[in-house]
This record gives C-alpha cells, structure tokens and sequence, in this order.
C-alpha cells in the first residue's frame, strides 16, 4: 500500500482567490476635542487619542481614498477646537494624500464648524455635502438639531438628498451615504433619549437609490446592520465607547476606542473595526504577499 503524507504548510492562495477592493475608506467618528485640549470628561485627552489614529493611518500598508469622520468633531463646539482639527487632520492626510469628508453631529457648532474647519461665514444651516472620491459619491446629510443631542434630517436636507439620489452617481460606482446620527436601532435603551427621530422619512429618500452604504456615529459603539435595503455600519468612537456589558443602561468608559476600514468591492461592501489598542502577539507574523 502506497503511504499517505500530510502537509502541514498552508496551500498557497491563488490570483482568482484574494479580492481586492476597489475602494478603502476610513471611517472615523466622534473625536470629540476640546478647544483648549482638557480631557473629555476629566478622563480622556481626545487629542492624543486622534493623533493615535493618524498615526496609524499614515503608517500602515492598507492605504485609503479618503478619511470619512462623521461628526461630534468637537466636545465643546468652539473655533478654536475646529481650527486645531482642520490642522491636524488635513496635515496628516496631506502626508498621504488622501482627502476628508467632514460630517458635523450634535455635540458640533456648525457655524463655527464652518469657520474653523472650511473657513467660510459663520452660517448655522445644515451641513450637507457631495464630494467626488475617485468615482465613488458621498454624500453628507446633516442630522445635527441645535439644543438637543437627538437627530433630525431636516426637510431640506431630505429635499438636497432626494435630489441628488434622484440619479445615479455618474461613473455608475455608486454612492455612500454619511449621517452622524445612525438610523439603525440603538442596542442599549437609554440611548433611545437621542435618536435619530426620522429614520423612515430618510428610509424613503435612500430605498432604491444607488446608495451602498450608510456610515455614522454617535451611538460610541460599533454595531451594524441593513436598513433601506443597504448595509449601515456604526464606527466606535475615537475618544470613549459605551460599555455594552452593563446591558440596557450606559457607561462610558475609556477603552474599545477606534475606527472603520470600510472596503468596497464590485458586489460587497465590508465594514471592518480597528482597534487603537494592541495587544500581545499570539502567533508570528505574516507577512502580506497578495
């Protein structure tokens, strides 16, 4: 009888195997600085903890089209938080080359959002906005109500949106959809005091349309799921997340802080959590050779 040999190598993956996105994007949400650089409730230094990421982002081998950060980009909604932001954002993304998409959320001043980050006039108005990223359209739809930490899309937001989806992006790659507050269901029920309060009214702009994916924040835990018809995704908050152990209730803590790489293929759109935090190795390293 002829002896069998078992290989303990791993087979070596063909070309027709290993799918490349078309697109990356990095998604990161609610940084929450503060204007003077004090920690976010006397615990967290939120600047450090953006400077975290962008060190990541500049240094790693999975390189983006663009950085999507969807809102509560400020703590304290002041000039001085947004001017610090823009600075060292675009700095880090100009060392790569890559452009920003700005969303503003409920913690933002949108009038001094647009002063400090877009140097424009101090307009209060929503923040809505169509940026072209190598054929791929996202568009920004603010959900920011002054006074209240629940979201609403405006009806003109609605009508911007509605016109704009009305049809197809033109290079036919399709659109991804940016709101601070997500329209998935909150998992903890005291998130429920600050939802978005219209996510049907938007379900009925995006049902249909060539939107591929909703990307939001607010809620400081990632989560995910399909709504419209189209898969949403909910990065983790920059600065601290909520503690999802203690059940229904909420606790923010500082651990669990990242962001999203968001891939885009020709039939699939991956939503992939990053965690700031490294722990110790459990194998040796592979390197990526595909």
């Amino acid at each position: 009888m002829a002896s069998t040999t078992t290989s303990s190598a791993a087979p070596t993956p063909t070309s027709d195997v290993r799918r490349h996105p078309t697109h990356r994007f990095a998604h990161l949400s609610d940084p929450h600085v503060t204007g003077d650089g004090s920690p976010v409730g006397g615990v967290v230094d939120a600047r450090a903890q953006l400077a975290r990421a962008l060190e990541v982002l500049t240094s790693w081998n999975a390189g983006c089209d663009a950085w999507v950060i969807s809102g509560d980009l400020s703590d304290d909604g002041s000039v001085a938080s947004y001017t610090w932001l823009r600075d060292t954002v675009l700095d880090a993304a100009g060392s790569v080359g890559v452009p920003v998409v700005w969303a503003t959320g409920n913690h933002d001043d949108n009038a001094n959002f647009r002063v400090g980050v877009l140097g424009e006039s101090a307009d209060p108005g929503p923040v809505d906005s169509a940026t072209d990223v190598n054929g791929v359209r996202v568009l920004v739809v603010d959900s920011n109500v002054p006074g209240t930490p629940a979201g609403t899309v405006s009806a003109d937001s609605l009508a911007w949106l509605r016109d704009r989806l009305a049809e197809p992006a033109a290079s036919g790659l399709g659109t991804m959809l940016v709101v601070h507050h997500s329209p998935l269901p909150p998992l903890q029920d005291a998130a429920w005091r600050w939802p978005l309060t219209n996510p049907d009214a938007l379900a009925d702009v995006v049902r249909g349309s060539d939107v591929r994916a909703v990307l939001s924040g607010h809620f400081h835990h990632s989560a995910f799921g399909t709504w419209a018809g189209v898969g949403a995704g909910i990065a983790p908050s920059l600065a601290y997340t909520q503690d999802v152990t203690v059940g229904r209730d909420l606790r923010g803590q500082f651990a669990n802080t990242g962001f999203c790489l968001v891939e885009l293929h020709d039939d699939v759109v991956t939503h992939t959590v990053v965690p700031l935090d490294r722990g110790k190795g459990v194998h040796r390293p592979i390197a990526a050779d595909l």
